[in-house]
Parts: structure tokens; C-alpha cells; sequence
């Protein structure tokens, strides 16, 4: 560890040598750490904020991971002294000689009288010695006050205008480092501003790119990590990634840093959309740039500005500029808002300089604002209907998915299904949309309007300020030299109390609107709001939240404002007892405040719950009926012998606060503010009375229970001194014996998820007469929390007893459902409303249907009375048993299953339709070699055999034909288009195969085909295709290829897909792939050659069609068929050597070397023996396909299944072909 002394001297130096007048702490550590080793940076800061340094340096926190040191000394150089004309013998700065000749070694050629060393005046030396300057190394002081007059007085250099990148309200990301970069600056003193144009918060920034990648429901496989791995596969790095992030169901959005400014330049100019597996990764700047044709125009007043006023003083701020003045004054503000927007760009120098000389207009003050340039856009319904709402799908099929990738940032929030935000690219693109709003009105029937930020304005030459407080501090030091000190006078002692309390870091929360801020749910959406927008977190203590700086407050104000904006504030005079209790039942959508010696109460909430709760007498909303308690209501009880006392607000409980009446009877109050006892005193909790009899009995005390306040309870007791002081010291003890049991949801019946389960378990533990408090905690799943009174002989109880009631007196049942339709969950929340509009409800019974979502199935809990429960039970499984989705059998034949599938779809996807919210899916259900099953409720199940009976009942017409064989492929698909045109299924099947294409080869590949007995695994081939009906092979070839193949497969169904994955362990191969494949139902059952055929070739097409896309060279088959299904070795050689030898003839330019691996010696004879006859020499590949094979005469036989309504269609059709094959 360094002392505090060598660190003093080191951060001197390195500001002294680098020639700045800021850095980071990050940076300053950075040097520091490779001079002194196990330097910390708190180390650094405690020495900043040592006496001497901390008036030579600034420094302040940007965000929570940026921190600005500044060279900022409180002890300056005279400026009227370098200028030779200070004459003032007590000066508040330092004087020095200004030639800087004068500071060397050489002697003067003429005397000079000004001091050329801090300490050679004594009225520095006193000066240097109050600010404690004396203690740091004079030469580097002096260079650095010199440094510091240098470039605040000769350097002529702007800085460049800092762009904020302030997201709308709806879509905040990063917005209190970025702001705060731009306001931090701006606010900085005038003289600050003339320095190196190079800033290193602007250039942090302006290194920065804001990421948009689609919500976590849309991209599950894309984050944050991914997004930097695709970057870094473009040589791309990353320097940084910010903790500031947004993640909601619409986007997700991320903050990168880079090396340096050229690579977000290069990103932007070449590839700013990146897709990554069909999802697009957006980028864009997070700086934004001034509007330099839009300033608003701001008067601290609620009246309307005079227009011909306004018109003359915009021309004189811009000059003869066409503009627009629009007025953007919200509803009830106490501010008027105009907004200027002009054809041709502003001089804002002319502007500002105009304004400065004249600031008021109509006797009221002008504050001008400046505006970014608007990038983000409302789009929103100009017909609102509740058959139509706004969603990003749709909002896509409107703009068009092209303009949609390549001009939208993000979809950044939805309002109330008919208003959206959309962040656009960058400006230029804004400009463009809103160049085509009025079309888009037209066509799309959607209005288009920009959202509008204001770059805040300074108030006040913050400059200024600091040398006015420094001058004034200096005065009092030196001041402080004299004999007697006069008194400060009444407007020193106002403005000390002002500087305090702007020093003391604390923004004060309004009263009224305290209670928005402190309510439960308010306060953690509050929190939430600020920690989105500011990036920082926030605690309420009191009325106070303390703040590190004063810029941090101004913005912590603004944001707070904005979100009070959305609350609505009310005053209820004399509420009636519907109305507390209204207000009461609603205290997780509403807070209110008891107004203590008046009869107004203070509620608020947002627009549309205080709209529905305290509507208004136009108001079409009425009151929602058997809300449950969320909060207890107080009771209010008078004693019925002595008069009503004023409740009191004093927490200390002492002998003072005792008063005494006429009658020698004394009050005196027990105040309670822990809101664990309050529910205690509720109108439903029998407490209350029992206390007060039990204190009346023993004490002849009379106990007045008065609500001060949401957070403040008052007993008073009244009787005899000696008496109120026993009663007094028994409810000490009685309240300190206060316990609380947790009861989990660790059970089956998961009895504590069910939120009004404390309603049920309170009124049991009434009805047993034990004094308790029973409430809710949403944690872990679901908490019931019983407080009660322990080891107190006149309310206190035994805990087992708890334990006992809640255990077997009350019963709970949930019932999963492992599918549910809409039908079904309509019918359960209908029940759920019957069971909670019972008179027992909260009693006997309680209830909660929960919905599915990704993470859960639907489920009904139900707790209570063992009767009521069974008997609710009953009806649920009643209701379940009818409308729940169970299997429904039907047994069709093959050729029936495929023309309701390839003829009749239409008819099914209308029947599906019309059984939508039932879940009816008939085509996925349709099975053609096994049984076809649905799911869907019972009611349905004879209706769905009906229909499907109905539309498959089938007769077939077939024809022989005689044909060239080239002929009849060409025109197989006319056919085909014609058959199915008719509504005709059409079957195609040959009386023998072709034995031309087993005798030739194509002259321009170079193709063979091979057998060899043997093992697939051992296979040299680049691709191994796999039976994976086949269970023995399949897990055969998976084990072989190891763990990585394993992991490929995992979740995928081998019985119905084609899947391919690496050769993991089997590097003798490039890929694997798996084909299911089993024999048609029909071959088993008639011994159809022909569909044995067409099933086999399919297998052997897709196997081949994925060799020739992929560019592979070799592939290996294995015999499929002749094990497990017991089919002919012969029938399958046949097929397969014959459909092999037909896809190469198909493909005549690829080179493909085709493989049957197989393992039986009798099956491998077969294939041998099928393949020599025809195996390919080398003569026969120099030869072209013959002519006469080509015109090859064979029979084709052609059957059509149609309806019996069309079958005269079909024979009709029969005919057509055979014209068509002639």
C-alpha cells in the first residue's frame, strides 16, 4: 500500500505530464497501478477527497461505472494580476508574474516586483495555507494553475455539440449514462468548455453501438454471447459490454463498446443488420445528434401566449425562416410548450445571442430547448375496433417484412392494442416514414407520428456560481483574520441554508406524492422505472433519496415527474363506509392517505383504475362487485362512557404524554407503527373487543382505538394514573410476545398457492376462538403467514394447535390438466367466479385456476371444508370429463386416409376451423398404415367419425395403358395437376420395371454402383444412411458414433423425420443420416408390390437428393426390409439396385459412387447376383442411351379414387389421359 503522501505527488505529476485537465478513475488507477503495486482504486479516491486535493480536484460520478476526475482548483491564478492591474491588498487568487522568461535560471535584465515562485507573496502564502496548497510540491502546482488559466482563457477551440442517445419513455436502455454524459458536459463551467476538442466521455460514447435482437419468445437460441461471437467470426471485437440492458416480450437490447470510433463507423457503412440463423441482429449509434431545424420554446405559465407575440418574437429569434409553430402543451400543465420547426437549418449562435438580450415575452420568462432528431415513431389505429388490435406481427404484414428488417430498430412497446413505439435505424429513416405518412394513413388506415425529445436546457452559468461561492468562501477565510467578525445578515443565513441543502445530496420527495412512492406496488414499479432510465437504484428514506450529485438530482426530479404523470390524485370528503371499504379492497391498485384532523382522505391511482373505481357522474364504468380484501379496514371505536378524544401523533411512550380531565381520569396513548399488529385490529379480527374487555375487567381501563394514519395506529387508554400505567406495561407485553409461523408450499396439495387460502385458515382459527393474523407472501411458490401471541396467559396460544387446524381441518385438492382448449378453460373460470361469488367463500371454501404457460401446466386448486371441497371437486372432473381433449379412434384404409388428406383438405381445415377453440386437429391425427387418432373432447368424438365416413366414402375406375417410357415421365405430372384438379387421387403403378435402365449408364458421369458383405460402421463411404425404423441398427450406429451424435439427436423423433448429424467417432465418414422407413400397411395385408415400390424409391430419392445437395462423393445403404420385416432379399435387390440405377440416369452430371453394405451371406448373394448381370463396364459408359430403349413400349396402369358424385368425372378423365400418352 502507498502513503497518502507519494500518491498525492504521483497524481500531480501524471496530470502535470500529460497536459490534461480530466481523466477517468479507471484511467488514473491504470497509471498509478504500474508504479505502486496493490493500489486500489478506493485508495485513489480517499486520497482525491483528502483536504488539499479535494481543492485542487473535482470529482464526479457520470454512471455507476465511470467516474470524471477534473482539475478544478478553488485557489485560481489572478487574471487582473497577469494583467498587471490587480491593486486589491487582500485578493482572493494567487498572484504570479506573467512572463514566463521570468521563471528560469537566467538573471533579469530588469528588476520585476511580481512574485515568480506560490510562495514569494504573502498574501499567497495565507492563501495557500487556508486551502492547504502548502502541503503538495509547488512546482507542480504552479504548472498546473498555469495550465488550468491556460485553458481557460487562450485556447479558442470548441468541443464538438455532445449528442445524447435518450430513448422514448417506453423503450428506455442505458439512458442515465448517456444523458448524464450529455448533461454532465453541458453543465460543466463555460470556461471548461474551451479546451482540447477531445473529450474522453464523448469518445466513450461515440464508441458505442446499441444492439436489437428479438425477445427471448421469438430468439431462444440468440443472446447477448452469441450476438459477440458472430461479431468476432467478422474479426469484430468487443471491448466492452454495458450492464445497461432492456429485455421485454417485444425486443432485447444491449450496449457495445469497441476499440475505437472507426469500427463503428466500418459496421455501420458495411453490414449494420447481421442474420444469424434467420434472425436479424440490429445495430445502430447510441449517440444521437442535435436537430438543427426543431427548438421548443418553453413559458412558466398556464395560459395561452398571444399568437401575433409569439409569431413576431420566433422571427426575431431565426430570422425570415419558414417554420411551423406547433403547440405541444399537455392537457392541465402549468407550462406552455411550442414547438418551432423550420425549412432550412437554425443559427442557433444568432438565436441564443438574440434571446440573452431579450428573454421575456408578455412579462413572462422565454427558456429555449433544443431537440434530438427523432428516431423513433407512434404508429397507432385510426379506427379502433375490438376486432382489431396492434400487434408486431401485423404491424409487419402492414409496412412490408423487407422495409421491415431493413428500417426498424425494434418494436419497442404496445399500448393498449391500439398504439405501438418504433424505433427506426437512424433519423434519416424517420424522415422517410414521415415523408409517407399521409399515404400510410390512406392505405393503411394507421396515423404516424414522431416522438419528440428535448435536450434540457441550462439553467444557470454554473461557472459563474462556482467562482461566486469560491470568492465568497475566500473572503470568509481570509475574513476570518480580523478581530471581530461581523454578523452574517438574514440574507447570508438564507443563502448558507440554500448551499447546504443543495450539498447535502438529497432530493425531497413532494407529500402527495410520497404515497404513489411508498406503496407496495407503486414503489417497486417506481424503482424499477428509475433503475431503467437512470441506471441507478434508489431508496426511499423518509421523504429523502439521497443522490450523488446535483446533476444525478435534477434528473432523479424529471424522471420522477414523468412518472407521476401517470397517476391521477383525488380528495374524498366525508367517504362513506362503501367507499373506505372500496378503497381499502383495492389497495394493490390504489394508495390513499388518512388526512388526520380533517375529513378528506387523499387517493390515488392510475387514470383508468380511478375511472373505474371513482367514476365520474358521465362515466359509463361502473364498480366491479365481490372484490376480495387485499387490506383489512381499520376499526374505529369510541368508548361508550367517555367522550371522544383527538388522536394524537406523538411515538414516545412517556409520563408527559399523559393528560388528566376534570374528573381525575388520565389518557394516555399507546401508539403503534409496526404494521404487523394493525391487521389485529381489523373489522373482522375479534381481537379488538377481547382486548377491550380484558383491559376494562382488569384495569378499569376504557380502550379508544384511533387509525392515525396508514402507518400509525393510537390506543388510547383512559382511567385512574396507577391503572393506564399497568394496562400499559401488559400491552408491552402482550405485543413483545408476538410470534410468526411460516407454512410453505412444499405439500402435494399445494394448499398455500391458492392466495386466499389466509381468508380460509383465519376464519377456522376464529371459529376456535384463538387471537391471530393470518396474511399472504407470493414467495417461493406460495407462503401463509400466522401471527399470533405466544406464552401470554389471557390471548396467547399453543402453536400445535395451529398446527392442528390447519392440517386436518382443512383439505386441498389440485387437479393437473394435462391439455386444455379453450372451450374447457372457459368453463373453468366460470366456475372459478361461481365458487368465489359463494357467501362461504374465504371460509369454507377458496379457490385458484391457474393457466399453462411454457413453464407449467394448467391446474385447479381448490382448499376448504372437506365436504365443500369434494363436492366442487366433483363438478370440476365433471367438467373436465366433458370438454377435455381425450383420444378418438377411427379405422380407415390407406387409400381413404390419403384422399382426405391430398383431395379433401380444404373440407378439413374448414372443420378444423369451426372447432378451433376445442383443439381439433384432423390432419396431423390421419395415420395411413395404423390407427388414425384425435384429440378432442367427448361431445365431439361421434361427430368427427361422421364426418370423416362422410367425405371418405370412395369408389376407383382404372385403365391400363401402353406407352413410351420417356413419354410417360414427361407428362406424369400434367396428370397428376389433372387428377387432382378433378378431385381425383391418382395411382400409377407398372406392369414390370424397366430393363432398359438396369442396361445402361449416362455418358456424362462417371457413376458405379457396388456391393460389398459387411458392416456399416466399418464403411469408408462420405455418407451412411441409416433405417432408423429399424431400432436395432439405429442404436447400433448411434453407439458406435459416440457421445457428440447422441447430443445431436437428443429431442428429435427418428420415426417420423429425415436427420442428419456428424460421423462423430466414425471419422471414416462425413455425415450420418437417418431415414425412417418401414413396409406400407397394404403390402403387409395384400402383398402390393407396387406401393412396396413407390415406398422404397421415396427411401432411396431423399437419400440420394441429400448426397448430390451436399456435394458428396460416396454414399452406402444398408438392405432395409430383409430382417425384422421379413420381406424377400430378392423383391428388395430388385427395387433398390433398379431405383438407384434410375436416380443416376436422372442426374446424368454428378459423380456418385452408390454402396449396399450387407451383413447376411444369403442377402449379400442377392445383390451380388442382381448387380452382375448389369454391372457397368467400362465400354458401356462411352455409350449413350439407346434410341429403342427410349421408345420402349410399356403397360401403365392408371387408377383414379374419387367420390361416388364424381365418378363419371373420373372416367371421363381416363380417357383424357390415354389422348395425353398417345
Amino acid at each position: 500500500m502507498a502513503t497518502a503522501i507519494d500518491l498525492t505527488y504521483e497524481i500531480l505529476r501524471i496530470f502535470s505530464d500529460s497536459h490534461r485537465n480530466e481523466m477517468t478513475l479507471i484511467e488514473l488507477h491504470t497509471i498509478l497501478a504500474n508504479q505502486i503495486k496493490r493500489l486500489t482504486t478506493d485508495e485513489v479516491l480517499r486520497t482525491l477527497r483528502s483536504t488539499n486535493l479535494s481543492n485542487l480536484f473535482s470529482i464526479q460520478f457520470i454512471s455507476n461505472d465511470v467516474c470524471l476526475i477534473q482539475l478544478n482548483p478553488k485557489l485560481t491564478l489572478c487574471e487582473a494580476c497577469l494583467q498587471k492591474s490587480c491593486k486589491k491588498m487582500n485578493c482572493t487568487k494567487l498572484h504570479l508574474c506573467c512572463y514566463v522568461s521570468h521563471f528560469s535560471n537566467k538573471p533579469l535584465e530588469k528588476p520585476c516586483f511580481f512574485p515568480h515562485t506560490l510562495r514569494q507573496h504573502p498574501n499567497n502564502i495565507v492563501l495557500l495555507k487556508k486551502f492547504q496548497y502548502d502541503t503538495l510540491d509547488q512546482d507542480l502546482l504552479l504548472n498546473l494553475l498555469r495550465f488550468y488559466h491556460r485553458i481557460n482563457n487562450n485556447e479558442q477551440s470548441q468541443p464538438r455539440p455532445y449528442t445524447n442517445s435518450k430513448r422514448p419513455t417506453s423503450s428506455q436502455n442505458n439512458v442515465q449514462s448517456k444523458s448524464a454524459n450529455y448533461r454532465m458536459f453541458k453543465s460543466r463551467p463555460p470556461s471548461q468548455l474551451k479546451k482540447s476538442p477531445i473529450i474522453i466521455i464523448d469518445n466513450v460514447t461515440e464508441r458505442q453501438l446499441d444492439i436489437s435482437i428479438p425477445s427471448e419468445r421469438d430468439a431462444p437460441d440468440v443472446d447477448l454471447e452469441i450476438v459477440q461471437l458472430v461479431l468476432a467470426t467478422k474479426d469484430i471485437i468487443v471491448e466492452r459490454t454495458l450492464e445497461k440492458q432492456i429485455s421485454n416480450d417485444f425486443y432485447r437490447r444491449f450496449t457495445l463498446q469497441f476499440k475505437d470510433k472507426q469500427v463503428v463507423d466500418k459496421i455501420l457503412q458495411t453490414e449494420p443488420i447481421i442474420v444469424y440463423n434467420n434472425i436479424p441482429i440490429k445495430m445502430k449509434r447510441t449517440v444521437r445528434q442535435k436537430d438543427s431545424k426543431i427548438f421548443a420554446l418553453k413559458f412558466n405559465v398556464n395560459k395561452k401566449i398571444d399568437d401575433i407575440r409569439l409569431n413576431l418574437y420566433i422571427e426575431t429569434l431565426i430570422g425570415k425562416i419558414n417554420s411551423n409553430v406547433f403547440d405541444m402543451t399537455p392537457d392541465g400543465n402549468n407550462e406552455q410548450i411550442y414547438l418551432i420547426r423550420c425549412e432550412q437549418s437554425i443559427d442557433f449562435d444568432h438565436l441564443y445571442k438574440v434571446h440573452s438580450a431579450k428573454n421575456t415575452l408578455q412579462g413572462y420568462t422565454v427558456t429555449i430547448t433544443e431537440v434530438y432528431e427523432a428516431q423513433t415513431i407512434e404508429v397507432s389505429l385510426l379506427q379502433r375496433s375490438s376486432h382489431q388490435s396492434i400487434n408486431v406481427k401485423r404491424l409487419r404484414q402492414l409496412f412490408g417484412e423487407t422495409r421491415w428488417q431493413e428500417d426498424v430498430f425494434a418494436c419497442t412497446c404496445i399500448h393498449d392494442e391500439n398504439t405501438a413505439d418504433i424505433e427506426l435505424m437512424n433519423a434519416e429513416v424517420t424522415a422517410n416514414w414521415l415523408a409517407e405518412a399521409n399515404r400510410m394513413e390512406q392505405d393503411l388506415s394507421l396515423s404516424i407520428h414522431p416522438i419528440i425529445d428535448f435536450i434540457q436546457p441550462l439553467e444557470k452559468n454554473e461557472k459563474q456560481e462556482e467562482e461566486e461561492e469560491n470568492d465568497e468562501e475566500i473572503s470568509k477565510i481570509l475574513s476570518s483574520r480580523s478581530k471581530i467578525s461581523s454578523p452574517l445578515s438574514p440574507v447570508n443565513r438564507t443563502d448558507t441554508t440554500s448551499t447546504a441543502d443543495n450539498e447535502s445530496g438529497l432530493y425531497t420527495i413532494k407529500p402527495d406524492w410520497r404515497i404513489v412512492l411508498t406503496h407496495p406496488t407503486f414503489g417497486d414499479e417506481y424503482r424499477k422505472y428509475i433503475r431503467e432510465h437512470m441506471n441507478i437504484s434508489v431508496q426511499i428514506t423518509g421523504s429523502t433519496i439521497q443522490v450523488p450529485n446535483e446533476y444525478v438530482r435534477k434528473e432523479l426530479a424529471r424522471y420522477t415527474n414523468m412518472f407521476i404523470q401517470t397517476f391521477v390524485f383525488q380528495e374524498v370528503t366525508n367517504p362513506s363506509k362503501a367507499e373506505v371499504k372500496l378503497i381499502k379492497d383495492n389497495y394493490t391498485r390504489m394508495t390513499h392517505k388518512w388526512q388526520a384532523d380533517t375529513n378528506k382522505t387523499l387517493i390515488a391511482a392510475r387514470r383508468e383504475v380511478m375511472n373505474e373505481l371513482f367514476p365520474r357522474p358521465n362515466s359509463t364504468i361502473t364498480r366491479p362487485q365481490n372484490r376480495t380484501p387485499a387490506t383489512p379496514a381499520f376499526r374505529y371505536k369510541q368508548s361508550p362512557i367517555l367522550k371522544k378524544q383527538t388522536p394524537i401523533e406523538e411515538s414516545i411512550l412517556d409520563q408527559s404524554q399523559m393528560k388528566t380531565t376534570e374528573n381525575n381520569l388520565s389518557t394516555l396513548p399507546y401508539t403503534i407503527e409496526n404494521t404487523v399488529y394493525f391487521p389485529f385490529f381489523s373489522l373482522s379480527n375479534p381481537f379488538a373487543n377481547r382486548l377491550s374487555t380484558y383491559l376494562l375487567n382488569t384495569f378499569n381501563i376504557t380502550l379508544d382505538i384511533k387509525p392515525v394514519s396508514p402507518t400509525k395506529l393510537v390506543l388510547d387508554l383512559k382511567g385512574q394514573s396507577n391503572d393506564v400505567n399497568d394496562a400499559r406495561s401488559a400491552l408491552t407485553a402482550l405485543f413483545a410476545s408476538l410470534k410468526t409461523k411460516t407454512y410453505p408450499d412444499n405439500n402435494d396439495d399445494s394448499k398455500f398457492t391458492i392466495p386466499d387460502v389466509y381468508r380460509v385458515v383465519q376464519w377456522n382459527l376464529d371459529q376456535n376462538s384463538i387471537v391471530s393474523s393470518c396474511s399472504y407472501s407470493p414467495k417461493n411458490g406460495g407462503l401463509l403467514l400466522v401471527r399470533y401471541f405466544a406464552n401470554n396467559p389471557q390471548f396467547g396460544v399453543d402453536e400445535q394447535k395451529i398446527d392442528d387446524i390447519i392440517h386436518h381441518n382443512i383439505y386441498a385438492i389440485v387437479h393437473q390438466i394435462l391439455i386444455t382448449t379453450k372451450t374447457l378453460e372457459k368453463h373453468l373460470e366460470e366456475l372459478q367466479t361461481r365458487i368465489q361469488q359463494k357467501s362461504d367463500y374465504g371460509q369454507n371454501i377458496c379457490c385458484l385456476y391457474n393457466y399453462s404457460d411454457k413453464n407449467r401446466l394448467s391446474s385447479i386448486h381448490l382448499c376448504g371444508t372437506k365436504t365443500i371441497v369434494d363436492d366442487i371437486y366433483s363438478e370440476i372432473k365433471k367438467i373436465i370429463d366433458e370438454y377435455a381433449p381425450v383420444p378418438c379412434n377411427v379405422q380407415l384404409p390407406s387409400n381413404q386416409v390419403n384422399f382426405l388428406l391430398q383431395i379433401c383438405s380444404a373440407e378439413l381445415i374448414r372443420f378444423e376451423k369451426q372447432h378451433e377453440i376445442d383443439g381439433v386437429d384432423l390432419r396431423s391425427g390421419l395415420k395411413c398404415d395404423k390407427t388414425s387418432q384425435f384429440l378432442a373432447p367427448k361431445y365431439l368424438h361421434e361427430k368427427i367419425k361422421v364426418f370423416l365416413l362422410e367425405m371418405s366414402q370412395i369408389q376407383m375406375v382404372s385403365k391400363d395403358f401402353q406407352c413410351a417410357v420417356q413419354l410417360f415421365k414427361t407428362k406424369k405430372n400434367e396428370i397428376n395437376t389433372l387428377a387432382l384438379k378433378n378431385r381425383c387421387l391418382l395411382s400409377i403403378s407398372l406392369s414390370s420395371p424397366p430393363k432398359a435402365s438396369s442396361r445402361v449408364a449416362s455418358t456424362t458421369t462417371s457413376t458405379a454402383i457396388s456391393v460389398s458383405n459387411g458392416d456399416l460402421i466399418t464403411e469408408q463411404s462420405d455418407v451412411l444412411v441409416i433405417c432408423s425404423s429399424s431400432a436395432k441398427l439405429r442404436d447400433v450406429m448411434i453407439k458406435a458414433a459416440g457421445n457428440q451424435v447422441e447430443q445431436e439427436l437428443n429431442g428429435k423423433d427418428l420415426t417420423k423425420n429425415m436427420v442428419d448429424t456428424s460421423a462423430g467417432q466414425l471419422k471414416q465418414a462425413k455425415r450420418l443420416l437417418f431415414l425412417p422407413w418401414q413396409p406400407p400397411s397394404s403390402y403387409i395385408t395384400n402383398q402390393d408390390i407396387t406401393v412396396l415400390r413407390q415406398s422404397i424409391a421415396l427411401f432411396i430419392q431423399q437419400a440420394i437428393k441429400y448426397a448430390i445437395q451436399g456435394k458428396f462423393q460416396s454414399i452406402a445403404f444398408p438392405a432395409i426390409g430383409c430382417g425384422g420385416f421379413g420381406i424377400s432379399p430378392d423383391v428388395i435387390a430388385t427395387i433398390m439396385i433398379d431405383e438407384v440405377r434410375e436416380q443416376l440416369i436422372a442426374n446424368p452430371t454428378i459423380q456418385l459412387m452408390v454402396k449396399f453394405v450387407v451383413q447376411q451371406s444369403h442377402v449379400y448373394d442377392v445383390f451380388n447376383a442382381k448387380l452382375k448381370p448389369t454391372s457397368i463396364t467400362g465400354a458401356s459408359r462411352n455409350r449413350s442411351p439407346s434410341p429403342s430403349h427410349l421408345l420402349t413400349q410399356e403397360k401403365v396402369n392408371i387408377t383414379l379414387t374419387t367420390t361416388y358424385s364424381d365418378i363419371d368425372k373420373a372416367r371421363n378423365l381416363l380417357d383424357t389421359i390415354g389422348n395425353i400418352l398417345v
